[in-house]
């Protein structure tokens, strides 16, 4: 019998799978990897199609047939394959990705608000253990898949193994820190006087763009609106590459590499150990 299995050392947590998984077969185990439910899953290959990182496969296994319900079988299982999913308010967050641009674009100081992006997965992966932002309120990720999917803008093939390698995975957000930490330093040498404020942005990090209509004066420090250049450059970038990606190959396939998806799931990856680690020592 064909079913979902899932490389968890290849899988980055994503819950591009569980999103698309129309019998709801596919859990994300506490932030660290997906898990498939052989009872639910009809081997249809949805997953399969949409998993980024390439870590998810149908394949032939062996399952006992009394295991597995009357609903796995027959006109109920193309039927429930071919069903659609109950739309949540989340679903729509690619339009505040647009909005939140849109508003940047007109004046930096909104860049500011892309710091819930940035803040609320970290405070899901630290609090909570899971990746439930990365996984439902990902803005972006939205967005590549409605560009990628809705809009036929990708061309859906799939991603070179190294983008979600280990080692591309956290030399990029390596990488991405540096690039956040060196952002952070131009705003306190605003903040202290040495440099004056630098109404441009730069894009991948090298290419420097004027962006004097999007700051016209306020009540805010020039440090501030320095952070807000600084950020939306981040942003704007990664966003950009995102897109590339999404139209050289599957439509989110900057979820496999994203750097706030790797730092999440380390995070939840250490707390699940500790957790483990104190249900071994109560046994």
């Amino acid at each position: 019998m064909r079913k979902a299995v899932n490389d968890i050392q290849r899988c980055v947590a994503c819950g591009v799978c569980a999103l698309q998984c129309p019998r709801e077969a596919i859990d994300i185990y506490k932030g660290c990897h997906a898990v498939v439910d052989t009872e639910k899953c009809v081997g249809c290959g949805i997953c399969e199609s949409a998993c980024p990182a390439g870590s998810i496969r149908v394949e032939e296994v062996i399952i006992n047939p009394g295991d597995l319900s009357p609903s796995t079988t027959g006109t109920e299982r193309r039927s429930r394959t071919a069903s659609g999913k109950k739309k949540h308010w989340y679903d729509y967050l690619w339009i505040w990705t647009i909005v939140y641009f849109a508003l940047g674009f007109f004046n930096v100081l909104f860049a500011w608000l892309g710091m819930i992006d940035f803040l609320l997965p970290l405070i899901f992966a630290i609090a909570g253990g899971n990746k439930w932002f990365c996984n439902h309120m990902c803005g972006r990720g939205q967005l590549f898949r409605v560009l990628g999917k809705d809009l036929k803008c990708s061309r859906r093939k799939p991603a070179p193994g190294w983008i979600s390698s280990k080692w591309f995975r956290y030399g990029f957000l390596a990488f991405f820190m540096t690039m956040f930490g060196t952002m952070i330093f131009q705003t306190y040498l605003v903040f202290s006087g040495a440099e004056s404020l630098k109404k441009a942005i730069k894009l991948f990090w090298t290419f420097k763009v004027p962006w004097e209509w999007a700051y016209n004066g306020s009540v805010f420090p020039d440090w501030v609106v320095q952070f807000g250049f600084g950020f939306y450059s981040l942003m704007l970038t990664s966003t950009l590459i995102g897109i590339i990606v999404m139209a050289l190959y599957k439509e989110r396939t900057w979820c496999s590499f994203c750097p706030m998806g790797t730092m999440t799931q380390g995070i939840c990856k250490i707390k699940a150990k500790k957790g483990d680690l104190k249900k071994n020592c109560h046994l």
